[in-house]
């Protein structure tokens, strides 16, 4: 790596560097210069690795999370309150016949 460029890179990798080459390639201005801007573009492209975004944002998952199980509870009891008051109002059993058919006398039809 004898590349400025390569060294930087590699130290905001985590790639193994020299020490030496890296505080050389950081001695001379445009090192420097790229060391911030690759920084720069490394924040604008991974914006969700904030250190508050983060703890924030898993928080509002689990109220979210939390909000969702207690609707569900509550639509769940609902239906079964509501069903419960609807089948004690019906009356059970079966309605009565319109038609009453004598099986005898339809079977001696038959040839």
């Amino acid at each position: 790596m004898s590349d400025p460029h390569e060294v930087i890179s590699a130290f905001l990798d985590d790639e193994p560097f020299d020490p030496n080459q890296l505080a050389q390639a950081l001695a001379e201005p445009d090192g420097r210069a790229l060391l911030i801007d690759l920084l720069a573009l490394r924040h604008v492209i991974q914006p969700g690795k904030e250190a508050g975004s983060f703890s924030r944002s898993r928080s509002r998952q689990g109220l979210r999370a939390l909000m969702a199980a207690a609707a569900l509870v509550v639509a769940l009891l609902g239906g079964y309150v509501v069903g419960q008051r609807s089948t004690d109002s019906v009356q059970s059993g079966a309605p009565p016949a319109t038609r009453v058919v004598d099986a005898p006398a339809a079977w001696q039809a038959l040839p």
